[in-house]
């Protein structure tokens, strides 16, 4: 049986959660995968020399992945039996993909996590943003539409903006080293609010908000060794990735400004290019007219033109 989270990768998309996840591990760890489902990133992973726990609460889902995994566990991080059973092992990453927002208590399980990391070991994490756009459009409009998947997921039990993200990750003894973003323009996702139903002052609103495209957030963080050093520099990160995500939502605004532009240019030299067309037509009907009226009569109608 495959999961209905089930999902291709494609490699070479760069919007994409799992891309990111991926990129983030690397090559040729040991690394224990939350909700590694029926392995469609277990595969990936198997693919760049990891090797793989896989742990997922559904027994039915986990045996397609079995081919890449060098076990599996069929647990739940909510648990602590799970915790017994991991006790002595130790991973290079531990991956959290879609996985905390289903949790009961996810600081907890990211605590637990942290002890079964070796001393250059990381976390990677990601998670829907309950602030994009479309769901505050929904909000707005009364409606909060669960689906089987995506932002609304009916089995959702937290809900993470990036700032609530980065401190339960401080909280469970982390820090946050690097961050990168899945968009989703508005009106894009699966909430299925239409443009037609928000006005542009409230749209306008929404927009300010460095976030609101931002369909999924996905970080990695290492442990807390309390240096101030070691602190500083995951701020500093995560600031200057903000900047230049602040400087790509411009330059993709300040893109669609001159594309809209060159749009409207293109049409006024087209009409412009038709009129021509339609007054040397005009000029042609009118001399082929002035052969066949009289002179006499030209020159009355000229004379109350001048009159006029």
């Amino acid at each position: 049986m495959v999961s209905h989270y089930h999902a291709d990768i494609n490699p070479d998309d760069d919007n994409n959660s799992h891309v990111a996840m991926l990129s983030m591990i690397g090559f040729n760890k040991r690394v224990l995968e939350a909700g590694c489902a029926s392995g469609h990133v277990s595969e990936m992973l198997h693919a760049q020399g990891c090797s793989v726990v896989g742990v997922d609460i559904d027994s039915t889902v986990v045996q397609p992945a079995m081919q890449w995994l060098e076990r599996a566990i069929v647990g739940d991080f909510d648990d602590k039996k799970l915790w017994i059973e991991l006790e002595g092992e130790f991973f290079d990453a531990i991956l959290f993909g879609d996985v905390l927002e289903h949790l009961k208590d996810p600081l907890t399980a990211l605590r637990e996590s942290a002890k079964h990391l070796l001393p250059s070991g990381m976390v990677v994490i990601s998670v829907p943003n309950i602030a994009h756009a479309d769901v505050k459009l929904a909000l707005i409009l009364g409606t909060f539409p669960y689906s089987e998947s995506g932002l609304l997921d009916r089995t959702h039990i937290y809900f993470f903006t990036k700032e609530g993200l980065m401190d339960l990750v401080k909280e469970a003894g982390l820090i946050t080293t690097e961050i990168r973003r899945v968009t989703v323009p508005v009106f894009g996702t699966e909430i299925g609010v239409q443009a037609s139903e928000v006005s542009d002052e409230v749209l306008a609103a929404i927009l300010k908000d460095r976030e609101s495209e931002t369909y999924q957030f996905i970080i990695k963080a290492v442990r807390d060794d309390g240096t101030r050093s070691l602190e500083e520099l995951p701020r500093q990160l995560v600031a200057l990735t903000d900047q230049l995500h602040d400087e790509t939502r411009r330059y993709e605004a300040l893109r669609m400004s001159y594309e809209d532009l060159t749009a409207k240019i293109q049409a006024l030299e087209a009409h412009y290019e038709a009129d021509q067309l339609d007054l040397a037509h005009l000029r042609h009907q009118t001399t082929l007219v002035k052969r066949f009226i009289p002179r006499p009569l030209l020159n009355f109608f000229r004379k109350r033109v001048n009159e006029q």
